[in-house]
């Protein structure tokens, strides 16, 4: 049986993973650390997902079609009717980009957690 990889999954690792770098380099654990680890690995999965919000949400799909179809015409030095048989690039994305915008919400709300631990807490 193949598992099956979640967003569960992958924010468990990617906590996991911070938190062993901040072993590694700072040989201790601290709020302040972990909020500036895990906002790095938040803001990755984060720009991730909304670059793929943006194209799914179909507002670069007239650019797409316009630049595909120039590069068609160019190739083949004629117009033809294949050249409307191109996806939309929202279509091309899907929703894929949801894993993306889950893992980074989730990795964002552990470091403001943090941050807020640390203000209460360490200072």
């Amino acid at each position: 049986m193949k598992r099956k990889i979640t967003p569960i999954h992958i924010f468990l690792v990617s906590l996991l993973l911070c938190l062993l770098i901040e072993l590694i380099v700072y040989k201790e654990l601290s709020f302040y650390q972990t909020t500036n680890l895990t906002f790095y690995g938040a803001s990755l999965f984060l720009i991730i997902g909304l670059f793929g919000a943006s194209f799914s949400s179909g507002f670069f799909d007239f650019f797409n079609y316009s630049m595909r179809k120039t590069a068609f015409n160019i190739r083949k030095g004629r117009h033809s009717e294949e050249e409307f048989s191109i996806k939309p690039l929202s279509k091309v994305i899907g929703k894929g980009y949801y894993f993306f915008l889950k893992v980074g919400s989730a990795l964002l709300t552990i470091s403001l957690l943090t941050l807020l631990a640390y203000y209460l807490i360490e200072r």
